[in-house]
């Protein structure tokens, strides 16, 4: 039983870390923005940007209601001291993305789903599994 408990902790801290720092994007794409948080992906077609947040809180206002946060893009104290490279160049390219954007009627409009990697995860735990499984049988187990 602790052959299949065991991954499953490290799997579970690795997905959170994954979430956070992998997983986590904004991609321009030809029709709007794509911003996937930890368990949520939202879609925003550029005709429905309003505005862009500031530098050190990146988010966006979106026609119709909702701000729409970006975790990829937070604040943090090295960022502060940096003065927000990563940032103000993410920021600076959203904002030639959406001024330079024909705005597409037929592009739909802002939505949200649930998301999460579940293929990624499945087979992180497979793998763990399997290397606990021989690692136990080459050890003979521990006593």
């Amino acid at each position: 039983m602790e052959l299949l408990l065991v991954p499953l902790i490290g799997v579970a801290y690795l997905v959170l870390c994954m979430l956070i720092g992998v997983f986590s994007r904004v991609v321009v794409t030809l029709n709007g923005i794509v911003v996937t948080n930890f368990f949520v992906k939202h879609v925003i077609p550029f005709a429905y940007v309003k505005a862009l947040g500031p530098v050190h809180d990146m988010y966006i206002d979106v026609r119709g209601g909702g701000r729409v946060g970006m975790v990829i893009m937070a604040n943090s104290p090295i960022g502060f001291l940096a003065g927000q490279p990563t940032n103000t160049k993410s920021r600076r390219r959203l904002e030639e993305a959406v001024s330079s954007a024909c705005p597409d009627k037929t592009a739909g409009v802002p939505h949200k789903h649930v998301w999460f990697p579940w293929r990624f995860t499945l087979a992180a735990y497979v793998l763990s599994v399997l290397v606990a499984g021989t690692v136990y049988s080459i050890t003979g187990g521990v006593e």
